[in-house]
């Protein structure tokens, strides 16, 4: 195949390599009509009749996407055929899949698993409802967001209620290990399949394999048609829905509603806050902000609502989050080299999530601050208080700029800041943040030109929602303190767990104009965080907001 051309259609310019799967290979490129980063897959096309087959799962995956809108599926923008050469423009989510996470992490707990298991139900009843079955529910179509996000994408074997299937009778289309039996053994497939595959797909995330996994696709397609899959050890209260989900006749399968409320129901007895109901969550997900998908919360909640009712009060943040647009950023992993669109977001809060599931971050009253967010199973474990002095306060706002340490570099940002950062550290962009990632440790800024009026109240609203939501699984807060640093800022201390590693995380808020506020997220390992301190500060008293 020929090299892929520098920019596509007069608009597309095609950056790195994301990934290749077995239908094409996908690259990061840049809408320059549009200024929004985007996913661009390109179709491998064999000649001849084959090619042209290619071509129509293309068209296929393009329309079945397109009619869908909702929060948890990957959105198709443009499909371009050029040259004899067929490309699909998606929505750009920095993530990584499920399989990935199981493979690198290993499997996730049975919480994680079902808030995972009720985003994909969303999306699996949103495709139902407009007549589309995905037929390739897998771990490696699940995408876990960098801003808490869970993803079903890769429409491309597709069926859709008024077009014909297209496949061959002696290919099996789709994915053997998760495959449900009646695709397997008659060829015939339905909304059930896609819930059978569901259950499959979760029953990989807590066991690290999937139900039917042996030694080569014959061998998994003779299981399947003839044994019982093997009892899951590590479900947990998951197992009735993994039961019912993973039934061989389609018939007997339970369907999504009865799915929804067994994982509910897993999730009150693990005792994290349900993710809200469809009708529940409506109002925030009507309106989908392609750049930013996560949410703030909201500055104040009456306290008479919060004793109430927790879960209304989830709903209800959301719907004011989306009012707000507030500045949300998700930060899941320290190795994630993610570059994102910087589109400016009207709020004064950045908040961090980590997590694959819809963890959404926290906004701040009193500048743009910054929250990190542990992914669904990241969970804070045991805080190792570090000395304020150093990281409470900074001088830089009146006593003047250090001087320029070896080993660091002075960066000055597009919108007019500047700040020392290391050597060395990868750069990126998410949203209106900036991110530097390297030796383990993650700097990020960002900023809102709508300043709130009381950082400290803002980070205990966002701690307290984010906490109770689950975001943070053995969450130590370590501080939520007034520090002097510009007109007015607080710092938002504390640590939580990733995949068995202590997290150190610190978000400052900080106003320093009438209309400019800016936010600090510095996340490092628990165990070196004194270490790290100084340099913490340095980025502190480097900082230099726009004139």
């Amino acid at each position: 195949m020929p090299d892929a051309p520098t920019i596509l259609a007069g608009r597309y310019r095609l950056g790195e390599l994301l990934g290749r799967g077995g239908m094409g290979a996908v690259r990061l490129a840049r809408d320059e009509t549009l200024e929004r980063d985007v996913a661009i897959k390109e179709i491998d096309q064999p000649p001849g009749e084959e090619g042209g087959a290619a071509a129509r799962r293309t068209l296929r995956e393009a329309r079945a996407a397109a009619r869908l809108s909702h929060p948890a599926v990957v959105q198709v923008y443009d499909v371009l055929q050029l040259d004899g050469r067929t490309w699909i423009v998606m929505e750009y989510v920095p993530s990584r899949s499920l399989k990935q996470v199981i493979s690198e992490d290993g499997p996730v707990d049975p919480g994680r698993a079902a808030r995972i298991g009720l985003e994909l139900l969303g999306a699996l009843r949103a495709a139902h409802r407009n007549g589309v079955e995905h037929r390739d529910v897998k771990p490696a179509n699940v995408l876990l967001a960098d801003d808490g996000r869970v993803m079903l994408t890769d429409f491309g074997i597709a069926a859709m209620d008024d077009d014909s299937v297209i496949s061959r009778s002696d290919v099996v289309v789709g994915s053997p290990h998760f495959m449900a039996p009646e695709r397997a053994r008659l060829g015939v497939s339905g909304p059930e399949a896609d819930l059978w595959s569901l259950g499959a797909t979760l029953y990989a995330a807590v066991e690290g394999h999937s139900p039917y996994e042996r030694s080569s696709t014959m061998a998994t397609l003779t299981a399947l048609a003839t044994e019982e899959p093997e009892p899951p050890a590590h479900a947990g209260p998951l197992r009735p829905v993994l039961d019912g989900l993973l039934r061989k006749d389609p018939k007997q399968r339970i369907g999504i509603e009865e799915a929804e409320r067994l994982i509910r129901a897993s999730v009150e007895e693990t005792g994290a806050l349900p993710v809200p109901t469809e009708e529940e969550a409506r109002p925030a997900t009507a309106s989908r902000i392609p750049a930013q998908r996560t949410a703030p919360l909201p500055g104040e909640v009456p306290d008479d609502v919060r004793r109430r009712n927790p879960r209304l009060l989830a709903a209800l943040a959301a719907v004011v989050l989306v009012a707000l647009a507030g500045l949300a950023f998700v930060l899941t992993r320290p190795d994630a080299e993610n570059t994102a669109q910087r589109d400016p977001q009207p709020s004064t809060t950045t908040t961090t999530t980590t997590g694959a599931q819809g963890a959404n971050p926290p906004a701040a009253t009193g500048g743009a601050t910054t929250t990190a967010v542990p992914s669904a199973s990241s969970a804070p474990a045991s805080a190792s208080p570090s000395p304020s002095a150093a990281s409470s306060a900074s001088s830089s706002a009146a006593g003047g700029r250090p001087q320029l340490p070896a080993g660091w570099k002075n960066y000055t940002d597009a919108t007019g800041f500047s700040v020392y950062v290391p050597e060395g550290w990868k750069k990126s962009e998410r949203g209106t943040m900036v991110y530097f990632r390297g030796d383990g440790r993650v700097l990020g800024i960002d900023q809102t030109d709508e300043p709130k009026s009381n950082p400290v109240k803002d980070w205990e609203n966002q701690s307290q929602y984010r906490v109770s939501r689950g975001d943070f699984p053995n969450y130590d807060e370590i501080k939520i303190d007034p520090v002097k640093y510009f007109r007015k800022a607080a710092d938002w201390e504390f640590t939580f767990t990733r995949s068995g590693t202590r997290v150190h995380v610190n978000n400052r808020g900080a106003v320093v104009a009438d209309d400019k506020a800016y936010g600090f997220y510095w996340e490092t390992k628990d165990s070196e965080w004194n270490a790290a301190r100084k340099d913490l500060q340095l980025v502190f008293d480097s900082f230099v907001p726009a004139k």
